[in-house]
């Protein structure tokens, strides 16, 4: 069927607009675990080699098995250069129980990489279940 007529070439080019704009959104994606601590500081989550820019969005941890006896420190690192190191960005510390026990680190996008890692500084072993989101 030709398209002569204006009307149908206007519909045309809405409808390639949406589908432009669909085919050019973002999926939101997760995963998480559990880590148990162990004095040292342990990954709790890594991105390595990003196979483009990295769009992670934030870690969740549950802080609901600490007590008043437990300190972690958090710490989010980032690779800014190919083959270059994680350079410390910011680093949090959780002092005994915690409310609300849900707790939301942002992450920035990145291209070389991203680490977060959990240390017990303090108390005793808990495990603790986390979850990040993130852009593909």
């Amino acid at each position: 069927m030709p398209l002569d007529n204006p009307a149908d070439i206007g519909d045309i080019e809405d409808d390639v607009t949406v589908i432009k704009a669909v085919a050019g959104q973002k999926q939101l994606y997760e995963t998480g675990d559990t880590l148990t601590t162990d004095g040292n500081e342990q990954t709790l989550y890594v991105n390595e080699s990003p196979s483009g820019v990295f769009d992670p969005v934030c870690v969740m941890i549950d802080f609901t098995a600490q007590t008043v006896t437990e300190t972690v420190v958090v710490k989010v690192y980032y690779r800014i250069k190919s083959g270059g190191n994680y350079i410390l960005l910011d680093e949090d510390e959780f002092a005994a129980t915690q409310d609300p026990d849900l707790k939301l680190i942002e992450l920035e996008p990145n291209r070389f990489g991203i680490k977060v890692t959990i240390e017990k500084t303090a108390g005793t072993n808990r495990a603790y279940d986390w979850e990040v989101h993130y852009y593909a």
